[in-house]
């Protein structure tokens, strides 16, 4: 059960009705994490905001949801390995490499360059050693690249930490445990 209740598009706040219009048009209904943050025109207008912006990056779909996978997985965001199991799946994961990402690790050098770098700033709390530039860079990782993966950790620890906070309940097909 969650904490804090999803919000219906019709019970939400004003300014976060049309949000929640242009989401369910997009997926084809409100996923528990935008309905919840929805009480919160400023939370849901901010989140939104990053999703827009990241959707647009220079790093491909699937390396942003293997770093989406890795930070969820350490913060321990049932909700967010389920939600983007999924996504990796549609930009192409097998289950195998969904579950690598989970657990940081990748076939690809430059997506494995990446899980090294957002594990790095998720444990070390930003406060990175010029060594985990150095290897992100070795593997052809550029500097706009280092940015954009820290912006994907920073929205992507927002929308852990929203989960933790409402106890979201999972409306995705579950991530497969692992050890």
């Amino acid at each position: 059960m969650a904490r804090i209740e999803p919000v219906s598009i019709e019970a939400a706040p004003e300014a976060s009705k049309p949000i929640l219009e242009n989401i369910k048009a997009k997926f084809g209904m409100v996923p528990n994490i935008f309905g919840t943050v929805a009480c919160s025109p400023t939370a849901l207008k901010s989140l939104m905001g990053l999703f827009g912006t990241l959707e647009g990056g220079e790093l491909s779909g699937l390396a942003h949801e293997a770093i989406a996978l890795r930070v969820g997985q350490i913060h321990g965001c049932a909700y967010c390995s389920a939600a983007h199991t999924a996504k990796a799946k549609m930009a192409g994961a097998s289950d195998e490499e969904a579950i690598g990402f989970r657990k940081g690790q990748a076939a690809d050098a430059k997506i494995q360059a990446l899980l090294n770098f957002a594990t790095a700033t998720v444990e070390k709390r930003g406060e990175l050693a010029d060594e985990d530039i150095q290897q992100a860079r070795q593997a052809g990782v550029t500097d706009s690249e280092l940015f954009e993966t820290l912006a994907i950790v920073a929205c992507n620890t927002f929308t852990n930490y929203i989960n933790a906070l409402a106890q979201t309940v999972v409306d995705f097909p579950p991530a497969p445990k692992i050890d």
